[in-house]
């Protein structure tokens, strides 16, 4: 047997309770016990006046309000975990790790990168070919002919265009030898341009 629950208690004390309940609380004496002890508890309730409170009253409780209000950390304050004494340390140990990430020297022989293949063409030239120049010639030559014809627009569409500031990054992940043969073509074009 299921007893009353306490809307339905309250809906016998006010009178708005269904047939089906009226006719468990005839049949149930703990029920009708709660529904008595809650009328008399209501009865007693209506029969004590409470006193008006001072015109200070609401005053000096506006003001606790207030207080209150003030002191309580705002609604949309950051968790604990989220504020400067946690954030600092953590965003010092990202950035330090962002900068050992680009200091550290990157390998260039990846899968499925070009790289290795020109490197060893410009480094290795034919015992055939009387200038080295035309052995750096026949490599760019090859990744021509492997790319196909390509303008600025279709590199920049394709997103392999190169962007401000590679050419810095470039150079400063080249290795020794490859700095010392830079220096020398740079040396080299400077002399051909002042002549």
């Amino acid at each position: 047997m299921t007893h009353l629950t306490t809307d339905e208690i309250v809906d016998a004390v006010e009178g708005a309770l269904d047939s089906a309940g009226h006719a468990h609380l005839d049949a149930c004496a703990a029920c009708r016990s709660e529904v008595e002890r809650l009328a008399a508890t209501l009865s007693v309730s209506r029969s004590v006046t409470i006193p008006e409170p001072s015109p200070l009253f609401w005053d000096h409780f506006s003001q606790r309000v207030r207080t209150a209000v003030a002191e309580e950390p705002p609604a949309h304050a950051w968790p604990l975990w989220l504020r400067w004494p946690v954030l600092a340390p953590l965003t010092a140990l990202g950035l330090l790790l962002i900068a050992l990430m680009t200091a550290v020297p990157q390998s260039r022989n990846t899968p499925g990168s070009v790289a290795p293949v020109v490197a060893t063409a410009i480094d290795q030239p034919n015992a055939a070919d009387p200038d080295p120049e035309l052995a750096v010639d026949s490599a760019w030559a090859f990744i021509e002919e492997s790319v196909g014809p390509l303008d600025v627009e279709t590199a920049q569409q394709a997103g392999i265009a190169a962007s401000l500031g590679e050419a810095e990054r470039a150079a400063l992940h080249l290795t020794d030898a490859e700095q010392v043969e830079l220096v020398k073509l740079l040396e080299q074009e400077l002399t051909r341009a002042g002549s």
